[in-house]
């Protein structure tokens, strides 16, 4: 006999969720110099390219979309966040501030959905190179 609280595989498990977080490294006191931010948007939109919610990130830069049905996504970052009177863009050599995600069966959950904004460098400053393509723009972890 069965329980009323069974549910069968269609019905359950049918959301997901995608957290992540925004930062901004500065440089200004060393390499380490990384500020988390709060009140940044995040949208995301559906494999059609239609809204589907819009976030902000907390007082620890993080935000999540949760409970959003299994599917394939779209999560948009600011193309270029403004501290201080200066412009950070989106960390790497092609300032990517748009990411797929695909929700599955398989994997309802991704998180650390990270984007780093630096200052963009025309030259070498303070003894840092300029070498942004062994650095990664965003870690997924499932």
């Amino acid at each position: 006999m069965k329980n009323g609280n069974d549910m069968s595989d269609t019905s359950r498990n049918l959301y997901g969720s995608i957290k992540g977080s925004v930062q901004i490294q500065r440089n200004k006191y060393g390499n380490d110099d990384v500020l988390t931010l709060c009140c940044i948007k995040v949208n995301l939109f559906d494999a059609d390219k239609q809204w589907v919610a819009e976030e902000t990130t907390d007082d620890n830069g993080k935000f999540a979309f949760i409970g959003i049905p299994l599917k394939e996504y779209t999560v948009v970052f600011p193309e270029l966040i403004n501290y201080q009177n200066q412009s950070f863009l989106p960390q790497g050599s092609r300032f990517q501030h748009e990411f797929k995600i695909a929700l599955s069966h398989e994997q309802m959950l991704v998180d650390k959905v990270n984007i780093h904004y630096i200052l963009p460098q025309t030259s070498v400053m303070q003894g840092y190179p300029q070498n942004t393509d062994d650095q990664t723009v965003l870690g997924i972890n499932a």
